[in-house]
């Protein structure tokens, strides 16, 4: 029922009971009336402003939320690692970092600018509508907080919301996000009803945040006009509001609230008459009038009055709540960039947010009740869903996985799946929440980096984590089987003028050569490898005699004793080889490659291109 129609329910309902009885029992049952209405208002008003505590509350976790999913980049985070590290100059990190940070903030609405740190608090690149708008030394606050920023152009400063984020890496921390927020979110929830007013004030007592009085819209300002004094706050722990007179001299309520996990109080203050509105007054003027009526109209206001102020209360509380959770589920999910699926307990859809049905190409309509397992790709042959997951989710409220999600030209592509369930009273999954996150580059960028590990970046030969982990498994096959092999240390003759004559270019591109006619003269179970510069490194498959390993080093010499070819020059080079011998020269990694290397360098002090053989030098 409208608000209007029931006042007017009360003042009729009142004026026909006092008519109807007598005065001297409608005074003894109106006294706790009054109260009660005073108390169902006071009760009233106190929810409303828990409910703008609450707007406000979500608006300061929506953006310190913001801040933690920027810095949880991870390619991102990963070159800010690097750069801090020492690994990478700043004028590389710069151009990788920002326009990635520039399409990662082009959703948020009322971002104004986002402050990348590093660790020592330094500011490496920043993003945003206002970013070159800012003073050229924004500080890095490590908190949540609202300050004005003056402004390069030459306006007036303006306040802007701040969160902060700190980045990690492998659990280190290596630097900070700084994201500098409009508060555009905030000025809706502070243009209250006339008669009421809301400002923020920091924990510090310096600050308050409220609406402008000349240009309406939220600034800073001193904090005078927000404190309360003592023995109204003593009062406030008791009651929750206080009755005080404000500067012009009007009758209020006072509520102070605090918003949990941050450093700022919520003041709302309301007017008696705005608050109460003009019930009390009339029902206060009609039992003047009838004062001597009996008490059946007490009896009749109490019980008419009672079920309509309580019914209003709820409904008060229920739309404030209802509308704002149901306002901010709704544009989560039909405008995230996430899919995501709600499904029943069987992995059946329900209901899948545009981004899902944009990333699979499904048809909207089909959706209904179709299996969330048929969007889903296998590679290896299994289910990526596990079996126990309703009980894993009824232990840990949530499951996070990789699987393969079809998209719509046909092709899977790896995404993070978050399952979060919707369990009733007793303990039942009744629907599944299913989020998507796309890791293609960050599993392209897993698979780059064990390549770069394990591999030669120049010429595509293991590199010397892959030969020494290869040296350890010959030695321990070997040493099972009773058998033999031999490490083979290769230094290229005459690479060096190569180089001073052609530059490196041309180097680089011989020592590709060299590495293509290494791996085709060698044998198949053979592995070749370079450790760095111009040297390679040679481990045989099991040998049949010793005098083989002297074959393979000869054919080695022979190969690449034949003229290159390269970019229209004819280069001559030849190699010196050592070979040590397992178990005969070494038994160990150390000694093999001491053994080989001693080898070597005794072929370069006997005239170069050549091989010996450890035991013969």
């Amino acid at each position: 029922m409208h608000l209007l129609l029931q006042k007017r329910r009360i003042i009729t309902t009142a004026i026909i009971a006092v008519v109807a009885t007598g005065i001297t029992i409608a005074v003894l049952v109106a006294i706790p009336l009054i109260n009660q209405l005073h108390t169902q208002a006071e009760q009233m008003a106190s929810r409303v402003v828990d409910t703008k505590t609450a707007n406000i509350q979500a608006i300061f976790d929506q953006h310190q939320k913001l801040a933690a999913q920027t810095a949880s980049r991870t390619e991102i985070a990963r070159r800010l690692a690097a750069y801090v590290n020492g690994e990478q100059p700043l004028s590389v990190l710069q151009p990788y970092i920002k326009p990635r940070l520039e399409d990662a903030v082009l959703s948020i609405d009322n971002l104004a600018a986002l402050v990348r740190f590093d660790a020592s608090g330094n500011e490496v690149v920043r993003v945003g509508p206002m970013a070159n708008e800012l003073p050229g030394s924004i500080p890095l606050l490590k908190t949540v907080d609202i300050k004005p920023y003056a402004q390069t152009t030459g306006e007036e400063s303006r306040p802007l919301l701040h969160t902060f984020s700190p980045i990690y890496v492998e659990g280190e921390r290596v630097g900070y996000d700084l994201l500098l927020f409009s508060l555009a979110p905030l000025q809706r929830v502070f243009q209250s009803v006339e008669g009421s007013s809301i400002c923020l004030l920091n924990s510090d007592r310096t600050r308050r945040v409220a609406l402008n009085a000349e240009t309406g819209v939220l600034d800073v300002m001193p904090p005078n006009s927000c404190l309360v004094s003592q023995v109204s706050r003593e009062r406030l722990a008791q009651d929750g509001f206080f009755r005080a007179v404000d500067e012009e001299g009007h009758r209020v309520l006072a509520f102070l609230r605090s918003l949990e996990g941050y450093d700022w109080d919520v003041h709302v203050r309301s007017r008696i008459t705005q608050v109460f509105g003009d019930v009390i007054q009339e029902i206060i003027v009609t039992i003047l009038v009838i004062i001597f009526l009996s008490a059946l109209a007490g009896v009749v206001v109490w019980r008419a009055l009672k079920p309509i102020v309580h019914a209003m209360s709820e409904q008060t509380e229920k739309i404030a709540r209802s509308t704002e959770e149901l306002r901010l589920v709704y544009q989560v999910f039909e405008h995230t960039h996430e899919a995501i699926v709600i499904a029943d307990a069987t992995f059946h859809i329900i209901r899948a947010n545009p981004a899902f049905i944009d990333i699979t190409g499904a048809d909207e309509g089909a959706l209904d009740q179709q299996s969330i397992k048929a969007f889903f790709a296998y590679p290896d042959d299994h289910d990526p869903l596990p079996e126990s997951l309703h009980q894993r989710l009824l232990a840990e409220n949530a499951w996070q996985g990789e699987v393969w999600l079809k998209g719509a030209d046909g092709n899977a592509f790896p995404n993070l799946l978050t399952v979060s369930p919707v369990i009733n009273r007793r303990r039942q999954v009744l629907q599944f929440i299913m989020t998507f996150n796309d890791i293609t580059e960050r599993v392209k960028a897993e698979k780059q980096m064990r390549r770069l590990a394990h591999f030669d970046e120049l010429t595509g030969l293991p590199n010397r984590t892959a030969l020494e982990n290869h040296l350890q498994q010959s030695i321990q096959k070997a040493r099972e089987e009773d058998g033999s092999f031999a490490l083979m240390f290769l230094d290229l003759d005459k690479f060096k003028p190569v180089n001073d004559t052609y530059g490196h270019h041309l180097g680089d591109e011989l020592l590709r050569h060299v590495a293509t006619r290494l791996k085709r003269c060698l044998r198949s179970n053979d592995v070749v490898g370079r450790l760095g510069g111009d040297e390679f490194v040679v481990i045989t498959a099991p040998l049949q005699n010793e005098d083989d390993a002297k074959a393979i080093a000869e054919k080695i010499v022979e190969v690449l004793n034949d003229t290159f070819e390269i970019k229209g020059h004819h280069i001559e080079i030849g190699v010196s080889v050592g070979i040590a011998l397992y178990p005969k020269n070494g038994k160990t990694a150390e000694e093999l490659l001491q053994q080989a290397d001693s080898a070597m360098y005794a072929v370069k002090s006997h005239g170069r291109n050549n091989v010996a053989v450890a035991s013969q030098v």
